[in-house]
């Protein structure tokens, strides 16, 4: 019974010591691993301490001053148009002028037949006759004593009817000739010769083209910069660009677009302009201090806005939210650049804010900004 219990106090013994032995001395194995995972993580670190920052061109920001602009889009359209409408009912009995015709203020555009609008003339002037000797009669008798106030003042009324009636009828036959109320250009129309007509058919439109206007809509957030009188440029689809002036902003938004009408009235060119096309209004609103960078330096931060990579005193990239003003042949004008900043114009897309870099500066770059630094 000894003997039994001793031989199992040996094993329990060595196990333990087999136990102990793992924990305190680990396995070789695997402390050889770690060893050599150990080795290889100091050889990448001192890889990357020995890789050479990126280089990257850049080309100094310098400021010019320059206009900040609001751009509307709208239509040239002429100063007046007017469809001019018939006045009396009447045969169509003359047309002097074909469509398309310069016209000048009081030329006869249509005539229309008296009918018997001469007999009832003669007739009218004979009762404004008749009716004049009678009041005058009625007055000198009413002086004398012999007629009475009611009397004579029923023949002042017959006289006052009878002129009345003239005049209207006067009225009517001037109306049977139609004329031109400015001048312009006959751009259509309506009738025909030989027609029927009655009041308030429509005779002609009638065109001013001395002088024309492009009417436009402005957004709420801008209203607040323009104003009447402002000058603004008008570019026309056909590759004119005129001057003029605001003439007219609307003094309530449109209920549905929540807009604001705007007119400009645009100077003579000298020739004639095609009403209807396609126009915007360039309206300067500022002076303002911009830049001049070529489109390519542009980049978009990390929530998708945009601006440009700099490169600062220390060489590290930074990131600068820029504001376009406008667009040209040389380039994009912004805002947003401190004032001779090292832009990034090659390379910017290969590196990101807080990257060291090798800036080399640009050897067409050109501090006049009169071309895009790149």
């Amino acid at each position: 019974m000894n003997k039994s219990v001793t031989a199992a106090a040996v094993i329990v013994l060595l196990l333990g010591l087999w136990m102990l032995s793992g924990i305190l001395f680990g396995d070789s194995s695997d402390n050889s691993e770690v060893a050599s995972q150990g080795g290889a993580s100091n050889t990448e670190t001192s890889d990357d301490t020995a890789k050479a920052p990126m280089k990257v061109h850049y080309a100094l920001a310098t400021a010019a001053e320059m206009k900040r602009s609001v751009t509307l889009q709208g239509q040239l359209e002429p100063i007046r148009m007017v469809t001019v409408r018939a006045q009396t009912s009447g045969l169509v009995e003359e047309l002097p002028f074909a469509r398309g015709s310069r016209i000048n203020e009081g030329d006869l555009l249509a005539r229309l037949s008296l009918d018997g609008r001469k007999a009832q003339l003669a007739q009218y002037q004979a009762q404004v006759k008749s009716a004049s000797s009678e009041q005058k009669a009625a007055s000198r008798l009413n002086k004398q004593g012999l007629q009475s106030q009611l009397q004579l003042e029923q023949a002042s009324a017959r006289l006052a009817s009878a002129r009345a009636s003239l005049q209207s009828l006067q009225l009517e036959i001037n109306n049977t000739q139609i004329t031109a109320p400015f001048n312009g250009v006959l751009n259509k129309i309506d009738i025909e010769l030989g027609s029927l007509i009655e009041r308030g058919t429509a005779v002609a439109e009638l065109v001013d083209d001395s002088a024309f206007k492009v009417t436009a809509t402005a957004t709420q957030q801008m209203i607040n910069q323009l104003q009447p009188g402002q000058p603004v440029v008008a570019k026309l689809i056909t590759g004119e660009e005129l001057p003029g002036k605001i003439s007219f902003i609307s003094a309530i938004a449109d209920s549905t677009t929540r807009s604001f009408s705007l007119e400009a009235e645009i100077e003579q060119s000298g020739k004639p302009l095609p009403a209807g096309v396609s126009a915007s209004l360039d309206i300067p609103v500022e002076n303002v201090q911009a830049y001049l960078i070529s489109p390519s330096a542009l980049a978009l931060g990390t929530r998708g806005e945009m601006g440009v990579k700099v490169a600062n005193i220390d060489n590290i990239v930074e990131f600068y939210q820029v504001k376009l003003i406008s667009t040209d042949s040389g380039g994009a004008w912004v805002t947003g650049i401190p004032d001779g900043a090292k832009v990034i114009t090659l390379g910017q897309g290969f590196v990101n804010a807080g990257d060291q870099v090798e800036p080399v500066a640009e050897p067409d770059t050109n501090p006049d900004n009169n071309k895009p630094a790149t």
